[in-house]
């Protein structure tokens, strides 16, 4: 999978500040508003927060637009826009939640 610059921007980002389970997602054949998802899990709400802001901060440096910011660290559920590249963090209990995972997972291999 040939990724993006900010795909390696924000992964490498959230690895270097203790992340938890991070993930890239090739989402190109699976929605129109993006090619990838970086998707990681936080600690707590102050580290969410953190997160989304040393990513939005890193892509910026780097000359990536971020195009929006969305949801709140006490949500558990933080979304960091940056056009092709959709950055999802998540507290432990919303990504159990949520399972984007699982959900990408079952439609990559409906795909095939």
């Amino acid at each position: 999978m040939a990724m993006l610059k900010s795909v390696r921007i924000a992964k490498k980002e959230l690895e270097e500040r203790k992340a938890e389970d991070v993930m890239v997602v090739d989402v190109r054949e699976n929605t129109p508003f993006a090619d990838y998802y970086v998707i990681a899990t936080a600690p707590n709400e102050k580290a969410l927060g953190a997160f989304a802001d040393y990513v939005e901060e890193a892509l910026e440096k780097e000359g990536v637009e971020v195009r929006q910011k969305d949801g709140t660290p006490d949500s558990g559920w933080v979304i960091v826009d940056a056009g092709p590249v959709v950055v999802h963090l998540f507290s432990e209990a919303k990504r159990k939640e949520i399972a984007l995972d699982g959900l990408l997972a079952h439609r990559l291999e409906n795909k095939k």
